[in-house]
């Protein structure tokens, strides 16, 4: 069976023998007419420098059919000074659709599409001739003490590729690319709040486990919601609530 698009993030473009074999698959996959999806996902060492990452990044980012970059990646490789309210709930910074001139920035001949991404709080999408976003929810908390946020991450990326998997010839229309990201948005949520019945909830009283906390046990859902205050045990270190299923 033959694969309809081929994945690929900057993680393997850090060593150089990585680096050859991605760029081969890459070639081969394209031989074959398969879409190439770039998820930049920039590893740690690639945020010291703009001009450096740019550098590093050139081959890989050129032969893509389709981008997806965080909203702070794409101020990183634009040269964009973050707001100073980027990491608030102030909407001005956290939602701003950036104009297509600044996105043609990073743009290349054969790109057909580059999603922008922050979380399942809003998707913004470009093309030559298009340019939108869709506004969708805060990312939901794996419990609700913590901001673990990565599952959202995956899923939407996953979400996208599906969509445009199956209608290929869809790619740069602006309505489809509406529907792609509602429905990118929609999964991050769901998968966001399954992997937070799986994981369970922290007993009340310890937000984050630490060393002297290793053994903390996490309850249900259910459990956290129902067992009375008067039920939890004084200290919060305790560990005699027993499992509810």
């Amino acid at each position: 069976m033959q694969a309809k698009m081929f994945y690929y993030n900057s993680s393997a473009l850090l060593e150089p023998t990585t680096r050859t074999s991605l760029l081969k698959a890459i070639e081969v996959s394209k031989k074959f007419g398969g879409i190439t999806f770039f998820d930049l996902n920039l590893p740690m060492p690639l945020w010291s420098s703009s001009k450096e990452t740019k550098s590093l990044i050139k081959e890989a980012w050129e032969a893509a059919d389709i981008i997806e970059v965080m909203k702070q990646e794409l101020e990183f490789l634009c040269g964009i000074k973050p707001s100073a309210n980027s990491d608030t709930k102030d909407e001005k910074s956290e939602f701003a659709h950036y104009s297509p001139e600044v996105v043609m920035k990073i743009w290349h001949d054969n790109l057909k599409v580059l999603f922008v991404t922050n979380g399942t709080s809003k998707i913004h999408y470009y093309t030559e001739k298009h340019n939108g976003s869709v506004r969708g929810t805060e990312d939901a908390p794996i419990t609700p003490f913590t901001s673990e946020m990565s599952q959202s991450g995956d899923t939407i990326a996953a979400a996208l590729m599906n969509m445009l998997s199956i209608n290929p010839h869809l790619v740069t229309d602006k309505v489809y690319l509406h529907k792609t990201a509602k429905h990118a948005i929609k999964c991050g949520v769901i998968d966001q709040w399954l992997a937070a019945r799986e994981r369970g909830f922290l007993p009340r009283g310890i937000a984050e486990p630490s060393s002297e906390h290793d053994e903390a046990r996490f309850i249900t859902e259910r459990e956290y919601r129902t067992i009375p205050d008067a039920m939890q045990p004084a200290n919060p270190s305790d560990r005699e609530l027993t499992h509810v299923e």
